[in-house]
């Protein structure tokens, strides 16, 4: 097994199958298939996205800096990046630029 799959399935004290953690998921407006679900739980190699992560930090209540950790992911930080106040003042132009930049940022590692 991976060490996502262990984390999963170790914080799954209550054996939710992978259709109820999706349902769980979906009640909180993240839609994944059962079927992603199921592969990581049953450890097969690939890279989870962002939602999928997110679905098993909402269903399995595990920090998302522990499971992006487990998946061999840069584990971030707790609580989102969030621009100072004095942003708002940048043009559609240069906010497209700063997100491009993060973007950037985000495939390079």
């Amino acid at each position: 097994m991976s060490s996502l799959s262990d984390l999963l399935n170790d914080s799954n004290t209550e054996q939710l199958s992978a259709r109820r953690i999706t349902a769980i998921a979906a009640a909180k407006g993240i839609e994944v298939s059962n079927t992603s679900i199921s592969k990581y739980l049953r450890a097969v190699p690939e890279e989870p996205s962002e939602k999928i992560l997110k679905a098993f930090s909402i269903a399995l209540d595990i920090p998302m800096t522990k499971l992006r950790e487990a998946a061999g992911l840069p584990a971030g930080e707790m609580e989102p990046f969030v621009l100072p106040e004095s942003a708002n003042r940048l043009n559609t132009r240069q906010r497209e630029l700063v997100l491009h930049t993060v973007r950037v940022l985000l495939n390079e590692e």
